[in-house]
């Protein structure tokens, strides 16, 4: 447990959702979690878009990353799914393809970078849903969650392609689910559990809105009232977050469930400040779970 790792927050989370790194540094100082900056980091680059366009020059600047990692002698702890899927494939593939290896470190040569494939990359549940972490966890709660109800959301990029990301079961993933349940609260069964949060389908920004609605609505008729859906990747936060109060203008329905990261409930049960973690900096306000929280 005293490992430090190489930390890469990404983009998308300083950016535009900087209250989401500052939860998770919190959760990390409590815990002892002993994190190192990289300095000199580019775009993870982004799993999708890029790609698509060009293999090469996607592992190119993945493998770029992994090398000022490889330089610190540490292996990349990440807080985005999306840096996750795209650090994760990039180490997978030079690890596993030699050639492959040598063909990109040609590329990185001509910026005076090169890559061995030694580094390994962790998304932060897999860690904290580690045994020996769970018990920090469970030790240093301050605030229970006893009396909440907590839909969980996996999202694509954690456990897809599973052959390479290996994090969870595919089909039935638990380990977000253990810790939230670690943190006294239960994790809710439903159908859509699984589904895509759509925020890739920003082309026919319709189909991301109908997967948004079809899951927000089975949870609002759940037997047992949903306190709050709990994501851990920042593109899947703000799309349930901004297209839940978009589905409920359009449709009339009340599709009121607050959307949480994963560290801000973390730090919440860890004894953070309510007032310290931003909580009301999303479209649909979580009143009714802070009025839980402080009653």
């Amino acid at each position: 447990m005293e490992k430090s790792y190489a930390f890469f927050p990404g983009c998308n989370i300083p950016l535009k959702s900087p209250h989401l790194e500052k939860a998770f540094r919190d959760v990390a100082g409590i815990l002892g979690l002993k994190l190192t900056e990289m300095e000199g980091v580019s775009c993870c680059p982004e799993p999708v878009s890029l790609q698509s366009l060009n293999m090469d020059t996607w592992v190119a600047l993945g493998a770029r990353n992994l090398a000022i990692a490889e330089k610190m002698g540490l292996d990349i702890l990440t807080i985005c799914s999306g840096c996750f899927e795209t650090l994760k494939t990039v180490s997978v593939l030079l690890e596993e393809d030699e050639e492959y290896l040598k063909k990109i470190n040609v590329i990185l040569k001509k910026i005076n970078y090169t890559y061995s494939g030694k580094v390994k990359v962790y998304h932060f549940v897999e860690i904290f849903s580690q045994p020996e972490w769970l018990d920090k966890i469970k030790s240093s709660i301050v605030r229970p969650l006893d009396d909440m109800n907590i839909a969980v959301h996996y999202g694509c990029h954690l456990i897809r392609p599973s052959k390479i990301m290996q994090f969870d079961h595919p089909e039935k993933p638990e380990k977000i689910d253990i810790i939230i349940q670690n943190l006294g609260a239960k994790t809710v069964e439903f159908a859509n559990k699984l589904e895509c949060c759509g925020f890739c389908a920003r082309l026919q920004d319709e189909i991301g809105e109908k997967l948004v609605e079809d899951k927000m609505t089975e949870l609002c008729e759940l037997e047992e009232e949903v306190d709050s859906l709990i994501a851990v990747c920042p593109a899947c936060t703000t799309q349930y977050d901004r297209k839940e109060k978009i589905a409920a203008r359009k449709t009339g329905k009340t599709l009121d469930i607050p959307v949480l990261y994963l560290a801000e409930m973390m730090a919440i049960a860890l004894g953070v400040k309510l007032e310290d973690l931003s909580l009301m900096n999303r479209a649909v306000k979580p009143n009714k779970l802070i009025e839980k929280l402080t009653t």
